[in-house]
């Protein structure tokens, strides 16, 4: 169910309130009554009896069974100034703080005095570039402040604050026809021109007349014969004192040549009356040609196809005639309102339901001028809404850090506690350790010994045996020497062919040596008997280790001592 709000009016002479949706676009009003505001309470918008103003307002409410806590106020003065500004496109939650930082370019007074608000009227698109047109808004903090104390006084909450202009204009946009329109809201101390084109509000600008003018005007007719505002007001709506045009002369020349002698002596008397009252209405209307001349000046291939007349100055006999015959354009009187649904119990009692469009639309969607005091309240309740708000995630990322914290503890603590179990399982590992360590070392001290006392001359056993072996029957070893490095003899043979025989013999099965040389062959002839010495070199080979050979586990051990 929508919230309902009590969205009050309060106008010169008369104060209007309805019960309503509140932010609907197509409201319920629940409610609707009105009354005379109290004499010099109200001037120019701003409250001056506020305690007279509060009694009456709660007599009102409780008269008619009004318990609505939550209000809306809708404020008409001409200390509101108002412009259309096109602005970049920014998102929604932007646009407050554009505004705040380039209103002095738009409003050449102290800021610092002045409450600002603002409404959207269109988002304009051109080719790749998109902007804002804004209806911005700039009330006095004073005049804000005054109706905020109203309801100090009232025991209300005030749930919005909004422009008489922008209420009016939240109803009649659901109201015009296709195309551009222009529409006067005519209220007791101004009347607001508005054009609009559908839904959109194309410009909107507030002239200083109203029925208070024309009011002022008829009481100072004595022909007349009025004794208050009152019955000036429903004198004009019941007979027809304006003329329908502002060319009189013309109206009496033609009047004259149908009327008799008497009957012109009797009209003679309010004749001065009416011009006086039709030119009080003209004044108004003359504005309202400006407004569009200016209009059309902008926006010349724009054309107008209706006027529509609403507000207090709508019940104006002959009004509509009036503005149609000077500007040429159709006229409509808007007396019923769409879109507005009205409760049965009090709807057939209104007499004009458009004397409550600015009440009705200040709830649909207000400007929303609010106290700098109370936005500052605001924001610092904001301030300490969101450090509470990341006081507390930090508080909930505290506490999952502790628990993911204790829960890695807890997995450390029981980790360790296997490795120390462990660890006394493998206590009988260290006395292995310890023993393969006392026989590594033996083993390079033995490794180490071995390899001081072995050298490559005890290999002449089984070099002497290859010798014996491989060396032709005819051939002896006279002399042999051998050292660590290789050795040398002397061989004597009967043959020289033997030499190379030899030679052959010996590279090819003594595994012992290598690098055989004979330097020379020398020949010996003793008495016919020929024989042949030569000398042989030779250095010892390096020793052979097999795969397998117990020798090579040594040596490997050897190696891995003596790189420990």
């Amino acid at each position: 169910m929508a919230k309902k709000v009590l969205s009050i009016e309060i106008g010169q002479q008369v104060t209007k309130a309805v019960v309503v949706d509140y932010l609907r676009k197509n409201p319920h009003v629940y409610n609707a009554f009105s009354f005379d505001t109290p004499p010099d309470a109200m001037e120019d918008g701003y409250i001056k009896n506020k305690e007279a103003l509060a009694n009456l307002l709660k007599s009102q409410m409780r008269d008619n069974g009004v318990k609505e806590k939550d209000v809306v106020f809708s404020i008409a003065s001409s200390k509101i100034a108002s412009r259309e500004v096109v602005v970049p496109y920014v998102p929604e939650n932007k646009i407050e703080g554009m505004i705040n930082a380039t209103a002095q370019d738009y409003f050449p007074v102290n800021m610092e005095e002045y409450t600002l608000a603002y409404n959207v009227l269109d988002i304009v698109k051109e080719k790749d570039k998109k902007s804002l047109k804004l209806l911005l808004l700039a009330a006095p903090d004073t005049l804000i402040q005054n109706y905020y104390s109203l309801a100090d006084a009232l025991g209300v909450h005030v749930e919005s604050v909004d422009y008489f202009g922008n209420g009016s204009m939240q109803v009649l946009q659901k109201h015009i026809g296709s195309g551009y329109c222009v529409s006067v809201q005519i209220g007791s101390l101004n009347t607001m021109v508005s054009v609009l084109r559908e839904s959109q509000q194309i410009m909107q600008r507030t002239i200083p007349y109203g029925v208070n003018t024309i009011l002022d005007t008829m009481m100072g007719q004595q022909a007349l014969g009025l004794h208050d505002k009152t019955e000036a007001m429903e004198m004009l709506c019941r007979e027809n004192i304006i003329y329908t045009t502002l060319d009189y002369d013309d109206i009496e020349a033609v009047r004259s040549t149908r009327m008799t002698e008497d009957q012109i002596s009797r009209s003679n008397y309010n004749r001065d009356a009416r011009k006086a009252v039709t030119d009080a209405v003209g004044g108004i209307l003359l504005s309202v040609i400006r407004v569009v001349d200016y209009f059309n000046s902008r926006y010349p291939e724009c054309q107008l196809s209706h006027i529509y007349i609403t507000g207090m100055g709508v019940k104006i006999r002959g009004i509509d005639i009036l503005f149609e015959k000077e500007m040429d354009i159709p006229v409509r009187r808007l007396e019923k309102l769409t879109n507005i649904t009205f409760s049965r119990g009090f709807a057939r009692s209104l007499q004009d339901q458009t004397e409550y469009i600015a009440a009705i639309g200040a709830a649909i969607e207000p400007v929303g001028f609010r106290l700098k005091s109370l936005v500052a309240k605001e924001s610092h309740a904001e301030g300490m809404r969101v450090a509470r708000l990341i006081f507390g995630v930090l508080a909930v990322v505290a506490v999952v850090l502790v628990g993911v914290a204790w829960m890695q503890l807890h997995s450390a603590q029981k980790l360790n506690e296997e490795l120390k179990a462990k660890k006394d399982d493998l206590q009988y590992i260290n006395e292995v350790y310890k023993e393969n360590k006392e026989a590594t070392n033996r083993l390079t001290e033995i490794s180490t010994l071995n390899a001081a006392t072995t050298n490559q001359n005890e290999q002449l056993n089984t070099l002497l045996k290859e010798l014996k072996s491989n060396l032709p029957r005819e051939m002896s070893v006279s002399y042999l020497s051998s050292n660590a490095e290789g050795i040398s003899m002397t061989i004597d043979t009967k043959s020289k062919i033997s030499v190379a025989y030899m030679l052959i013999t010996l590279e090819k099965n003594l595994t012992s040596l290598t690098d055989i040389v004979v330097p020379a062959v020398t020949m010996n002839d003793e008495e016919g008997n020929v024989t042949y010495s030569f000398t042989v070199t030779a250095e010892y080979a390096a020793p052979v280790v097999e795969e397998g050979d117990g020798q090579t586990d040594g040596a490997a051990q050897t190696d891995a001592a003596t790189a420990q």
